[in-house]
């Protein structure tokens, strides 16, 4: 939350905002209950949990429970300025019935474990009979990982100094959470993020509780994912589930209206070459810009390029795109133990492989995500290779990675999605959300890994493409998905773009005070996500060859 307390625009948003929700939710019945968490300082993020939770509150006559609160591990991670007294004076304006200060608890439970259970006595009644089911001591474990490697920025999981410390406040908020779903058992639970201890332990107390989980997204206008309980695959993570459902909704609404769909698709992809929106959120200016037109002016830029980077401009060039190391490894389907070990091995396999050039390119955000310099000393490792090219990404022009690259690796990197829309295949080595629409080739494990890259590799040596027509028709059609069929515009929910400043806040309190709910596209598009139980918000009904046709360009 970057608005001071006592600015009077955020005074009067809050008091606007009162207003609004108090005539547009349902009455709350006294045991049902909704949990949304603000533990990101962000206010757009907060903005967007609270409106989604809200519109639930007007399909569920349910109260809203918020988690909040700061932790000290977090602290150079995530916070510039959080103050809990405004995340209070910002809920209560949107009509929460209590808000919890989850970091309080976790600190009660770090002092002495004994109080497990007792937590959140003061204000929440236990349930009658047994406990709820606990959290797996690997899962716990898993967590514990992922959270170690993100706040202490290091490519694998490793007992460092401060791991300790991170594990037993982690514990702390395992327990936090299973006692609130214990004792409240919501209807839903709002979340902007699934990973890590903040929020991933929430999302695996909902999974175990059967909550619904709603997985808001920071981009764009309303944008969400949502799990179902009755659509749970085993054990797989989320994310992995929800990679299932949305390859499914894909195949089922998305493909079979191509034709209806392909002139809005053929836009969104002129656009994104001009870096117009996401994914390519961290390619900012002229070096986001893609402008070949013809594979004629595609070769005379690789030729240039290559001859800048000193790699032989007649062989292939294999892109190698690095993650941000410690983000989340684990989290969904991966065919190795973690984002560094995949980068590594195929840094080790590139070695023996000089059929082609191998082009590795750092995460543009690499020095957040990593304190032990992982990508300089890999590439110091390998500097006598001459066909294997390190270089941090921001140092490279899109239209000098596009013309050279022939094919592209990564693990979920939305690189994956961005180049076969333009013609250049690309393998992953795990899952992301749109590896089940049919445009990547994803490896199942790593055995099918290294085939697939062999396989990639000899077609790119006789000249042969492995991407077909029908797979750029895909990735194009999850462009025009992610960027605009699944980004609902409404007048209560800032874009993404207005930053987060006084103007942002007058504006919705303009459209809270003179602007009725009545037919919201919010609230349309979370009714028909909710009670049809989709995977994702639509702007319009995407089962509905009418609805399609009526609502993107003829």
């Amino acid at each position: 939350m970057r608005l001071n307390a006592s600015s009077s625009v955020f005074a009067e948003f809050c008091e606007s905002a009162k207003g609004y929700w108090k005539s547009n939710i349902l009455p709350p019945a006294a045991a049902t209950y909704i949990v949304v968490e603000i533990l990101h300082e962000e206010i757009r993020v907060a903005l967007r949990n609270l409106t989604l939770a809200n519109a639930l509150r007007r399909l569920i006559p349910a109260r809203l429970v918020v988690v909040t609160g700061t932790d000290p591990f977090w602290l150079d991670a995530l916070y510039a300025e959080f103050d809990v007294s405004r995340v209070r004076q910002l809920a209560q304006a949107f009509a929460a019935d209590e808000v919890v200060d989850l970091h309080q608890a976790v600190d009660r439970y770090v002092d002495d474990p004994s109080r497990a259970g007792r937590l959140f006595e003061d204000w929440a009644p236990a349930r009658p009979g047994s406990a709820g089911p606990g959290i797996r001591p690997v899962d716990l474990q898993r967590n514990v990982e992922s959270t170690v490697c993100r706040l202490l920025g290091l490519p694998h999981p490793t007992e460092a100094p401060g791991a300790a410390e991170i594990r037993r406040r982690t514990e702390g908020l395992a327990e936090a959470y299973q006692e609130l779903f214990d004792r409240l058992r919501p209807s839903a639970f709002v979340t902007s993020h699934v990973d890590y201890n903040h929020w991933g332990l929430g999302v695996q107390a909902a999974q175990r509780f059967g909550a619904p989980i709603v997985h808001t997204q920071s981009t764009g206008g309303l944008k969400a994912y949502a799990w179902y309980p009755e659509h749970a695959h085993g054990r797989e993570p989320m994310r992995a589930q929800l990679t299932r459902r949305i390859g499914e909704t894909f195949e089922r609404n998305v493909w079979p209206r191509r034709d209806l769909l392909r002139r809005s698709a053929e836009l969104i992809a002129w656009r994104s070459k001009g870096n117009l929106g996401r994914p390519s959120w961290w390619r900012g200016g002229a070096t986001a810009s893609v402008d070949l037109r013809t594979p004629t002016e595609r070769m005379q830029v690789r030729e240039l390029a290559a001859r800048r980077l000193e790699l032989d401009p007649s062989r292939p060039v294999v892109g190698v795109f690095n993650h941000a190391v410690s983000d989340a490894p684990g989290t969904n389907v991966e065919t190795f133990d973690d984002l560094a070990a995949w980068y590594e091995e195929t840094a080790r396999h590139a070695v023996e492989d000089r059929r082609v050039n191998w082009l590795f390119l750092d995460h543009p955000k690499q020095s957040l995500y990593d304190t032990t310099g992982f990508f300089e000393r890999l590439a110091d490792d390998h500097r006598d290779h001459r066909h294997m090219v390190f270089r941090p990404s921001d140092t490279i022009s899109k239209n000098f990675m596009w013309s050279l690259v022939d094919v592209g690796v990564t693990v979920r990197g939305s690189v994956s999605n961005e180049l076969p829309a333009y013609g250049i295949p690309a393998i992953q080595a795990g899952w992301s959300e749109w590896s089940s629409c049919g445009f990547t080739a994803v490896a199942d494990d790593q055995d099918a890994y290294w085939k697939l890259l062999d396989e990639h590799i000899e077609a790119s040596l006789d000249g042969r493409s492995t991407l077909s027509g029908e797979q750029v028709e895909r990735a194009r059609l999850w462009h025009w998905l992610y960027r605009s069929g699944a980004d609902v515009a409404s007048p209560i929910v800032p874009h993404w773009d207005e930053l987060d400043g006084e103007v942002m806040l007058t504006s919705l309190r303009v459209h809270m005070r003179h602007v009725e709910a009545d037919g919201d596209p919010a609230f349309v598009a979370v009714s028909r996500m909710w009670n049809r139980r989709e995977p994702f918000l639509t702007r319009f009904d995407l089962s509905s060859s009418d609805d399609v046709e009526a609502s993107v360009l003829s």
